[in-house]
């Protein structure tokens, strides 16, 4: 079936191996605790296939990367076919109304779909996101990870600047809004995701109050650093552009950088890095398999 045009389409990112393999991931509770995620097994073939429905294709990416990040040192010589294919609207939007529902997220975030309604405390904030966005839902472990830090930060010392890297969805950004942040720079490599982030923003009601932008990492300037950066992103990203990180981190004493989209036994790994170059770990919230981690600058 060919795309319709003005209607969103999924893409899915599809992994086939071995039933050893799925078994693993199940245990992890990778499956179990992602709405997005489905998987088939024939035991008798020994062949599985595991599926994300994502709402873009660099989303896609993540997801396969983050899966193979999982599985390639227990099993380094399974079976492993991987592809990213579009999936054309059908009727998705309905199926995922069986289990998107209004859920509290952080002490202060609630996060809904429209079709929903959600009564807050006053003193809380709800998030309206619709489908279509499997990070930007506050269900991934990551990105729950990262709403809690942001909302604990944001109690401690409100109004401080803050960049998101690798923004998705937006959520991040449009939490920090509601949330109080200030000066908030939301930045991905993926210019669908800015687009979605950016219409996200403006159904929120907080589009004046973030400025996004398409940019890579590697050659992202920033004209000045931000108290909080937020990177909800894969490991080896992280690792391998550390140095660039830090220099977006004010030299102020309540700045920090929150790193997610980290398996937890990349954790350690993700940590040395940035001790290396003057953070320490002041935080680490793990949710499933995932580690997110608020990190401080060492006093000199």
């Amino acid at each position: 079936m060919s795309p319709v045009p003005g209607q969103p389409t999924l893409h899915v990112a599809r992994v086939e191996t071995s039933t050893a393999v799925a078994d693993f991931v199940d245990e992890c509770s990778v499956l179990e605790a992602d709405d997005q995620c489905t998987a088939w097994i024939d035991a008798d073939r020994d062949f599985a296939r595991i599926e994300y429905f994502c709402a873009t294709e660099a989303e896609a990416s993540h997801r396969l990367a983050a899966l193979e990040a999982l599985v390639r040192k227990p099993f380094p010589y399974a079976p492993w076919s991987a592809v990213i294919s579009p999936l054309p609207y059908e009727n998705w939007a309905e199926t995922w109304k069986r289990f998107f529902h209004a859920e509290k997220v952080s002490p202060r975030l609630w996060i809904k779909p429209s079709w929903e309604t959600c009564v807050p405390a006053p003193d809380e904030f709800v998030l309206d996101l619709d489908p279509g966005m499997s990070f930007g839902t506050g269900q991934h472990g990551t990105t729950r990870g990262c709403l809690e830090l942001l909302d604990e930060i944001s109690r401690e010392h409100p109004g401080l600047r803050l960049l998101d890297v690798g923004c998705g969805s937006g959520i991040l950004a449009i939490a920090a809004a509601r949330l109080g942040f200030t000066g908030i720079t939301a930045v991905d490599n993926d210019p669908d995701a800015v687009r979605i982030a950016t219409e996200n923003a403006d159904r929120n009601g907080v589009l004046n109050r973030i400025r996004f932008q398409v940019a890579d990492l590697s050659t992202f300037v920033l004209a000045e650093p931000c108290d909080v950066v937020a990177a909800n992103i894969l490991a080896s990203v992280l690792i391998a552009n550390a140095a660039i990180l830090a220099q977006l981190v004010a030299a102020s004493p309540h700045s920090a950088l929150i790193l997610s989209g980290i398996l937890n036994p990349q954790a350690e790994e993700v940590v040395n890095a940035f001790q290396v170059i003057g953070f320490a770990p002041a935080q680490t919230v793990q949710r499933g398999e995932w580690t997110t981690l608020r990190m401080k600058r060492m006093s000199s």
